[in-house]
C-alpha cells in the first residue's frame, strides 16, 4: 500500500516510515497539515497514519479539509495519539477517521491496524464495483447491449437542458424496424432476437462518439444526435441507417431483408420539453411508414394533423363494427364477350355518423395497423359466405371473391374461422375467391404460401390482385397455387399511353399458365375494346358497373339480366 504518514515529530515519523517499509508498504512523509494536503493531491495514498497533536493545524482539521477534496473516495485515516479518550475517539471519527493508533505502539499493532484497513478498503472497492455493475445494468437493455428506455429519459433531460443553456440543436430519430411482428411469427423469436441484436450493432455503427442509441422496447430503438450545426445533420445520419440497414442480415441459417422506417423530431423546432420531442419523432416516425416504410420524416406541423386525424378515425373505427357502420357492396365481373356476370368483388364500406364515407385506403392501412383487420375481416368473411350461399342457390356458376391481407392470413385463427363459417353457412369451396395484393405476398412469401396452400385444399380459389405492381418472380408464381390473375387498374388507365405492352404480358402469361385473367377499373369504350381484341376474357369497372347492393345483384341473378347501366356493345 502507499501511505501517507503525517507527524510533526521527525523521531515519531520516521520510525513508521521504516516500519512500514519492513512490513513491504511505501511510505510518504509529511511534517504538518498544509504539507500533508498538498502531497494528497499528487500521490492520492491508499490509507492516511495522521497525528492528532501537531503545531499549526492539527490532525482533526486536516482530515476534514483531506474528506473535502475527495467526499466519494474515501481513503482510510488511522489517527495517531499519545493519549485517546472516549472524547477523543468521537471527535476522530466525527472528523472523517476510521481507527486509532496510541503512541507507543509496536511494530505488530500497526501491521495489524494496516491490515484490517486493507480489508475495509477491499471490500469498499467490491462494493464500488457491484454498485458500477448495477448502474451498468439499470441503464442497459440487457438483449441488445445498447441503453434502455430509464437511461434514455435521463440524458434527454440532461440534453434539453443543455441546449436550452447555451442555445444549441439536437435532434431525437425514432426507429422503427419494418416488418418486425412478421419475423417473430415466421421465424420464431430467437431469430427475432438475433435481428435485434445486430440492428443496435448497425445503429452503433453509423453514429458519432458523442451520440445516443437506446431500445425503447420491441422493435423501437432512439438515437440523440448532439451538438447538431444544422438539423440537415439528422438526415443524413439517417440516410446512413437506412444504407446500412440495406444489406441482408445473416441470422445463422435465415437471410433476412429489413428496412427501417425512422421520424426526426428536432430541438427546439418539434418541441422544447421531453414529452413533445418524444411524440413528435413517434409521429414523424409513423409518417415514414405511411409512406412505404424504408425511408425518414422530420417532424412538421402538417404530421401533428395527420396523426390527430388518424387517432380520431382508430378510436372510431373500433366502434363501426358494434355500431354497424360498416357494409359490403359488390363489384360486379363480367365476361367482356358475353356480357353475362360471372361473379362479383365483395368491397369494404364504412360510413360513419360524423366522420361520413371513409376511403378504404383510409381505414383499411389504420385497421391493419391497430390489429382491428382480424375482427373485421372474420365479419367480412362470415357476411360473404352467408351471401354466396344465397346466391349459388339461383346461379351455380356465380363467384364472389374478397381482399384479405398478408396480416389476416399468418394469423393462427384465420384458417380455422374460414372452416367453421363455411361449414356453418353451408357455403361450397367453389364460390369463394380470396384476394390478395401482389405487395402482401411478397412481404411474407414462406408463411403466406404455406396457408394459401391450405386454403386451396378446401377448394376455394385463390386470385393475385393488382398484379404486377409487386415485383414478384415468376418461380414464385409458379408455385402458388393461385387461379386468377388481376391486372392492376394503373396498366388499365395506361393503355393510351405506353402500358400496352405489360397488358400483353399479363394477358400471355396468364393464357399459358391456365390462369383467369381480369382487368380492372375498365373506365372507357377504348380500354373495353383494346382488352377484347387482346383476349382477355373477365373484367371490372365503373364502364362496365359501379359497385351495386346485395339487393340489386341478386334481382339481377334471379331475372338473369344483363346490367342495364353499363354501356357494353
Amino acid at each position: 500500500m502507499k501511505i501517507l504518514v503525517v507527524d510533526d515529530l521527525d523521531t515519531f515519523r520516521n520510525i513508521i516510515a521504516q516500519s512500514l517499509a519492513k512490513l513491504g508498504h511505501e511510505a510518504i512523509t509529511a511534517k504538518n497539515g498544509n504539507e500533508a494536503i498538498e502531497l494528497f493531491k499528487k500521490v492520492h495514498p491508499d490509507l492516511i497514519i495522521l497525528d492528532v497533536v501537531m503545531k499549526g493545524m492539527n490532525g482533526f482539521e486536516c482530515a476534514k479539509q483531506l474528506r473535502i477534496l475527495v467526499p466519494d473516495d474515501w481513503i482510510p485515516i488511522i489517527f495517531l495519539s499519545g493519549a485517546v479518550s472516549d472524547s477523543d475517539i468521537e471527535q476522530g471519527i466525527n472528523a472523517g477517521g476510521d481507527d486509532y493508533l496510541a503512541k507507543p505502539f509496536s511494530e505488530i499493532t500497526l501491521a495489524a491496524k494496516i491490515k484490517a484497513m486493507e480489508r475495509i478498503a477491499s471490500m469498499r472497492l467490491k462494493l464500488i464495483e457491484t454498485t458500477r455493475n448495477l448502474s451498468v445494468l439499470s441503464s442497459t437493455d440487457t438483449l441488445t447491449g445498447v441503453y434502455n428506455r430509464l437511461q434514455f429519459d435521463r440524458i434527454i433531460k440532461e440534453k434539453i437542458s443543455s441546449a436550452s443553456r447555451h442555445r444549441t440543436i439536437f435532434a431525437v430519430l425514432f426507429i422503427d424496424l419494418d416488418k418486425f411482428k412478421a419475423v417473430n411469427d415466421i421465424f420464431g423469436h430467437p431469430t427475432g432476437d438475433l435481428l435485434l441484436q445486430e440492428a443496435a450493432k448497425r445503429l452503433t455503427f453509423c453514429l458519432r462518439k458523442h451520440d445516443f442509441v437506446a431500445r425503447m422496447g420491441g422493435d423501437e430503438f432512439a438515437v440523440i444526435l448532439s451538438e447538431l450545426e444544422t438539423p440537415d445533420i439528422a438526415g443524413n445520419i439517417a440516410k446512413k441507417i437506412l444504407h446500412v440497414f440495406s444489406s441482408p442480415f445473416r441470422l445463422e441459417e435465415n437471410i433476412l431483408h429489413i428496412s427501417a422506417s425512422i421520424g426526426i423530431a428536432c430541438y427546439p423546432l418539434a418541441g422544447t420539453d421531453q414529452a413533445s420531442l418524444i411524440q413528435n419523432a413517434d409521429i414523424a416516425m409513423y409518417q415514414a411508414k405511411s409512406k412505404g416504410r424504408n425511408n425518414y420524416q422530420y417532424h412538421t406541423e402538417d404530421h401533428n394533423k395527420k396523426f390527430k386525424e388518424k387517432i380520431v378515425l382508430e378510436d372510431a373505427l373500433k366502434f363501426a363494427l358494434e355500431k354497424k357502420e360498416l357494409f359490403i357492396l359488390y363489384q360486379p365481373i363480367l365476361n367482356l364477350k358475353t356480357k353475362k356476370m360471372v361473379g362479383a368483388e365483395a368491397l369494404l364500406r364504412w360510413k360513419n355518423e360524423i366522420l361520413g364515407i371513409v376511403s378504404p385506403d383510409v381505414f383499411i392501412p389504420i385497421a391493419e395497423e391497430s390489429g382491428l383487420i382480424n375482427a373485421i375481416g372474420k365479419w367480412v368473411l362470415k357476411t360473404i359466405c352467408q351471401q354466396a350461399t344465397k346466391w349459388h342457390k339461383k346461379d351455380s356458376d356465380f363467384k364472389l371473391s374478397l381482399n384479405v391481407s398478408s396480416i389476416q392470413l399468418i394469423d393462427n385463427d384465420f384458417l380455422p374461422f374460414l372452416m367453421n363459417v363455411m361449414e356453418e353457412t353451408k357455403t361450397p369451396a367453389s364460390l369463394l375467391e380470396l384476394e390478395l395484393t401482389e405487395t402482401s405476398i411478397m412481404t411474407n412469401p414462406v408463411s403466406v404460401e404455406t396457408v394459401l396452400k391450405k386454403i386451396h385444399e378446401l377448394g376455394i380459389s385463390i386470385s393475385i390482385d393488382d398484379f404486377g405492381t409487386g415485383y414478384s418472380s415468376l418461380s414464385l408464381l409458379q408455385r402458388l397455387p393461385c387461379s386468377t390473375l388481376k391486372i392492376d387498374k394503373s396498366f388499365i388507365t395506361g393503355i393510351a399511353t405506353n402500358k400496352n405492352i405489360i397488358i400483353n404480358s399479363v394477358i400471355t402469361l396468364g393464357n399459358s399458365l391456365g390462369l383467369r385473367v381480369i382487368a380492372e377499373g375498365i373506365e372507357t369504350q377504348e380500354q373495353l375494346q383494346f382488352l377484347r381484341d387482346k383476349g382477355c376474357e373477365l373484367g371490372q369497372g365503373y364502364f362496365l358497373s359501379k359497385p351495386l347492393t346485395a339487393e340489386i345483384i341478386n334481382d339481377l341473378i334471379l331475372n338473369k339480366k344483363l346490367i342495364s347501366t353499363t354501356t357494353v356493345s
